[in-house]
């Protein structure tokens, strides 16, 4: 633009159209490099949020990466407890059954101890029953004394 309008002053009168042309171009160049400024600050401002996006991804891919190495990890915990576990269902069998035998026991011991009871309510009945008669003879022998007593030989 600059060569355009020093050739448009040299030729003067002639050179007007030339000038104008010159003007414009020189109106153009300077919008090209406010444009090219404005492009230059709009590319800045994409790489940088490219950028922040691909350290946005990076973090989370590695969270992502951290999470499934937990979730891996509690995998295993709960494999193991489940192994734990079936490993105990057979000594909860064995305690159960032990319990059943136990209760089975506790009800026959209970059995006996009802059955002794009746016994021991039949003994105290007949243990009065034989203290009445006791007495019963008792009272007769000391009648059978006192006829004796009067027939001295």
């Amino acid at each position: 633009s600059l060569n355009a309008a020093i050739e448009a002053e040299k030729a003067g009168e002639y050179g007007r159209g030339f000038a104008v042309v010159a003007t414009e171009v020189r109106r153009l160049a300077d919008q090209t490099a406010v444009a090219t400024y404005d492009i230059e600050q709009m590319v800045r401002e994409i790489q940088s949020a490219v950028s922040a996006g691909v350290m946005g991804m990076d973090k989370f891919s590695e969270e992502v990466r951290r999470g499934m190495f937990e979730v891996t990890q509690v995998g295993e915990q709960l494999s193991q407890i489940i192994h734990q576990v079936q490993a105990l269902a057979p000594r909860v069998l064995m305690v159960n059954e032990g319990m059943q035998a136990q209760a089975t026991g506790a009800e026959q011991i209970n059995q006996a101890l009802v059955q002794l009871a009746d016994a021991s309510s039949q003994t105290v009945d007949s243990l009065r029953q034989a203290s009445f008669a006791i007495d019963e003879l008792s009272q007769v022998a000391v009648g059978l004394r006192s006829g004796v007593s009067r027939f001295k030989v």
